[in-house]
């Protein structure tokens, strides 16, 4: 038998947080198994590593085991020893049995926490999953036969977490002190060592200005709220969010995880500068010639004079006096904006800021690392740029964060240039400090969408390199694609997991038992579809555009995807499947609704090229009738959409409201409007029922009727426009609870919303 262990989802108010002991001692007798933790293991991890391994060791077998500092004479323990740092790898430990019991000894806490982790993987069955344990009952762990050591070929395993919020599940600034805990705690079971929450900069600027800024009232929209994502308006009060953050902080802190820094230019859509400071103070800014930052909140202050450089460092030190570390600072520098419309002038003031911003926090914190930010090299530089640029940085105390190593095209500032332009373009590998980073997708993109075979390929350069110094993952939103989330983890320890099928198969036999063969031949089916659409881009946000070259055949002859043929069997198959339990809920509708979402894209081509050719306007003729019957398929398939989602709780907007609210209680009226401006808006749209229900399903039969409605009538006129944003403005001002999902989740409804799927699915596979 195995049991699923969670903490609650964001039910609980923030407590103080206190390292309590998870076992009671003190009642165990001398003849029993012990742990012994020694004082020279003194970190808090090495505390913490102790009491779960008691805690998961009562869990399995039942039986209570004793921290101890030392072993009672003559009797076997489960020993914690200090070893010395790896020469060539990181985060090192070891299990080794003797006549004396298991030791476990590790080069700092946070190993001795891997090792523990392991260990219980290894003998206890115990499997980790960011959204749960599967701890099996039985027998006690078997302490012998083990020799293993273990390191890692990377010193930085982490991800990043991005300010973007809809839904909880893959918004990391929705979570509560409890979903943190449990994300760290899977990220230490994973072998992770490294977070970075880039959720917005909480009270900096009243920390580090306390006389001009003032903390905003959080029953009151955000004065420097916008629309969409740049509304900002609060759901929880800064002072709340500062005591969150602290919490979380030291939680991560006590367990070896690393949190970087933010210094430089940090104005930013997410960190805006607040109007108080910029009606007191005054900044002036760089120069700003086009791009999506000319807003004064999110303007950068002029940083070639040192008073706004000051001014800018003045946050940096008030946040990491009251959360954080310098240990590590990361810079994003001019990330994304276009300064000059000349573009040698453009990246020489970028050249030179970035060096200021290095030269002004090695002043302060000349032993700290530096990470340098990939994402703007990415978006407006070249590679021979880069590498200029590199050639004259510190390769003691600097490192080219690279983000974008899955990227399938590149931008310039200059428009398009060839090829790629990531890490391997940067003349980093084999010279110069970097770290191999995947991205996955942009924020609308909630489903399953890594493209293993790219990711692959660009993971074959890291491969032996001591110059790759770290494996992350940042897509900007969190949770999206589970699979991926144990092959990043494997091979972040590594990067030598490159036979996904076996992974799969490992994967598949720990999270899903019984089901693991039938669930393993869904994925094989679904990883070919998720790679149809690269970053961004989805059926459920493209139905609802207007169909902007609605007039123009040519646009519609796009070939269907041939990988679409298996969706009326997979979905059967989907069908089919036992569907109880947390884990088989959730994986099933993320495998439904990525099928659905590609086939989505494809039918409205699909549908559209119908029409275009009962015109005339390609080879094949189709009549009236044709128009009709696709789009009754379109519609049905979009319903049948909106009913999946309605079928679990993580994608509702209303849901993810209350979990909000019962973490802290939302002060501001207005907010569940807000939720729904930052969720709908054409960036982040996507797999959010209330969205799809009273907006996609709305424009997509709109525009299905109008085109039945023509052809039945021979009207050949070009396509009028529709206002489909109609549908978005009104559920602004509706309440949440008004357009919840309603929907019964049972195994019935299940069923039946899987046929609708697989009906729709063969009419457009086989026609």
């Amino acid at each position: 038998m195995s049991s699923v262990h969670r903490r609650p989802s964001c039910i609980l108010r923030l407590p103080s947080y206190v390292l309590c002991p998870l076992i009671v001692l003190g009642t165990i007798s001398a003849s029993a198994l012990q742990i012994v933790l020694p004082p020279a293991c003194g970190e808090k991890a090495h505390r913490i590593a102790a009491q779960e391994l008691a805690r998961y060791w009562q869990e399995i077998c039942g039986a209570q085991l004793a921290i101890v500092p030392a072993a009672t004479s003559g009797e076997k323990a489960i020993r914690f020893a200090a070893l010395p740092p790896a020469k060539d790898g990181y985060d090192a430990y070891r299990m080794k049995s003797d006549a004396k019991g298991l030791e476990l000894a590790a080069v700092n806490g946070r190993s001795a926490l891997y090792a523990v982790y392991d260990f219980l993987e290894r003998r206890g069955g115990c499997r980790w999953f960011w959204d749960g344990d599967v701890v099996p009952k039985g027998a006690a762990p078997d302490i012998t036969g083990l020799d293993v050591d273990e390191h890692s070929s990377f010193e930085f395993r982490g991800l990043r977490y991005f300010a973007h919020r809809g839904l909880t599940r893959f918004q990391a600034e929705h979570w509560g002190l409890e979903d943190w805990k449990r994300e760290i705690d899977w990220c230490v079971k994973r072998r992770l060592n490294l977070i970075m929450p880039r959720i917005g900069m909480d009270d900096a600027f009243q920390k580090a200005y306390p006389d001009v800024v003032d903390y905003p009232d959080p029953a009151k929209p955000l004065p420097e709220a916008m629309q969409g994502y740049d509304n900002r308006s609060l759901f929880w009060s800064l002072q709340f969010r500062g005591l969150l953050r602290k919490s979380v902080f030291d939680y991560a802190f006590d367990r070896g995880v690393m949190v970087p820094e933010d210094f430089g230019t940090m104005s930013h859509w997410y960190s805006r500068t607040p109007y108080q400071f910029l009606d007191t103070v005054k900044p002036d800014f760089l120069p700003q010639e086009g791009g999506c930052y000319g807003h004064p909140t999110d303007r950068v202050w002029d940083v070639r004079e040192d008073k706004w450089l000051d001014a800018y460092w003045k946050l940096t030190e008030a946040s990491i006096s009251a959360y954080g570390k310098p240990d590590l600072l990361h810079t994003i520098g001019l990330g994304e904006r276009m300064c000059y419309k000349d573009r040698a002038a453009n990246l020489r003031l970028k050249v030179d800021v970035l060096k200021r911003l290095i030269a002004k926090a090695r002043s302060h914190y000349p032993d700290s690392r530096i990470l340098l930010a990939g994402w703007d090299f990415y978006l407006t530089w070249n590679p021979a740029e880069v590498s200029q640029l590199v050639s004259q940085l510190d390769p003691q105390s600097t490192i080219v964060w690279d983000y974008e190593a899955d990227a399938t095209s590149s931008h310039s500032f200059a428009g398009k240039i060839e090829g790629v332009n990531n890490f391997t373009r940067w003349n980093v590998v084999g010279k110069f400090p970097y770290v191999f980073g995947i991205f996955l997708a942009y924020e609308k993109a909630l489903d399953v969408r890594a493209n293993y075979p790219l990711i692959l390929e660009r993971q074959r350069a890291i491969a032996g390199d001591p110059f790759c110094r770290g494996y992350i993952f940042w897509p900007e939103s969190s949770h999206t694609d589970i699979l991926l989330l144990r092959y990043f983890t494997a091979n972040a320890w590594r990067a030598d997991k490159t036979d996904v099928d076996a992974l799969l198969a490992e994967f598949c036999r720990d999270r899903y038992g019984k089901q693991a063969d039938a669930f393993a031949a869904c994925w094989k089916d679904v990883i070919p579809l998720s790679r149809l659409l690269g970053w961004g881009g989805g059926g459920i946000s493209d139905a609802v555009d207007g169909c902007p070259k609605r007039n123009d055949p040519a646009a519609w002859k796009k070939p269907f995807p041939a990988e679409l043929a298996c969706t009326p069997r997979l979905f059967k198959a989907l069908a089919a499947l036992d569907w109880e339990g947390d884990f088989v809920r959730r994986d099933a509708v993320d495998l439904a609704r990525t099928a659905a979402d590609r086939l989505i894209s494809a039918a409205r081509i699909k549908f559209l090229a119908t029409y275009h050719s009962w015109k005339g306007g390609s080879q094949f003729i189709a009549t009236a009738d044709d128009v009709k019957s696709a789009a009754d398929a379109y519609v049905a398939l979009g319903r049948a959409f909106a009913d999946l989602l309605a079928l679990h709780t993580d994608y509702s907007l209303y849901e993810s409201y209350l979990r909000l609210d019962a973490v802290e209680k939302i002060r501001n009226p207005d907010f569940e409007h807000v939720l729904y401006d930052n969720a709908s808006c054409g960036y982040c749209r996507s797999h959010q029922y209330e969205v799809a229900q009273h907006w996609a399903v709305p424009a997509m039969t709109d525009l299905a009727n109008m085109l039945a409605e023509r052809a039945a009538a021979g009207d050949k006129s070009p396509i009028p426009p529709l206002n489909q944003d109609r549908y978005r403005v009104r559920s602004l001002h509706r309440p949440l609870a008004e357009m919840r999902p309603a929907l019964p989740r049972t195994p019935e409804n299940w069923r039946r919303v899987l046929g609708d799927l697989s009906d729709a699915a063969r009419f457009f596979t086989t026609r």
